[in-house]
C-alpha cells in the first residue's frame, strides 16, 4: 500500500520541518522552557499547521493516545466543545502526564463554543495544552486571539519541495 505523500514525509520533530524555520525555532525554546500552555498556528492549507500542532504535543510530553485531534468543521457547536472542557478534568490515560487538544479549522467554532472554552484556554489545567489551526484566523474572536501564543506559517518554497520529492 503507497501512502499519501502528505503522511509519507509529514516531519515528526521540529528538524523535520521545511520552510517553517522562523516558527520552529521559536516553537522547540517556548516548549523548552514550558512558557506558553495555548497556541494558535495560522496559513494555508499544507503549511504544517496541525503537523506542528502534534510535534508539540510530543515534545511537551504528551503520548499519541492523548492528543485530542478535533475538527472544527464538524464538532462546531458548544455542546462539543463543553464535552471537551468537562473530559479535560481527568488526568491522561496514556504513559504520559500531558493531555493536547488540537482543533483543526478552528475558525468554524460557533461564537458559543467559544464562549465556553474561553476561561480554560486562558487558564488550562496543569495538564493540558491547547493548540488551535486555521485558515482563517481573522474570523477568531480576539479574545482567544490574545490568549495564544500565535505562529503565521507560510507557503513552503517549490524548490524545498522538490529537493525532498528527489532525494
Amino acid at each position: 500500500m503507497t501512502l499519501p505523500l502528505h503522511l509519507k514525509y509529514r516531519p515528526k520533530t521540529f528538524a523535520e520541518v521545511l520552510g517553517q524555520d522562523h516558527v520552529t525555532k521559536s516553537l522547540a525554546e517556548v516548549m523548552r522552557r514550558k512558557s506558553a500552555r495555548a497556541f494558535l498556528f495560522s496559513g494555508p492549507s499544507g503549511t504544517g499547521k496541525t503537523t506542528l500542532a502534534r510535534i508539540c504535543a510530543t515534545e511537551a510530553g504528551c503520548d499519541l493516545a492523548d492528543i485530542l485531534e478535533i475538527d472544527g468543521a464538524t464538532y462546531t457547536g458548544i455542546d462539543d466543545m463543553r464535552a471537551v472542557a468537562a473530559g479535560l478534568r481527568y488526568r491522561p490515560i496514556g504513559g504520559a502526564d500531558i493531555k493536547a487538544v488540537v482543533i483543526d479549522e478552528c475558525h468554524s467554532l460557533s461564537k458559543a463554543s467559544w464562549q465556553s472554552l474561553l476561561k480554560i484556554i486562558e487558564e488550562p489545567p496543569a495538564h493540558v495544552y491547547w493548540f488551535l489551526c486555521t485558515t482563517e484566523p481573522t474570523k477568531l474572536p480576539a479574545a482567544i486571539k490574545t490568549r495564544c501564543l500565535a505562529y503565521d506559517l507560510r507557503p513552503v518554497p517549490l524548490d524545498t519541495l522538490r529537493e525532498l520529492l528527489d532525494d
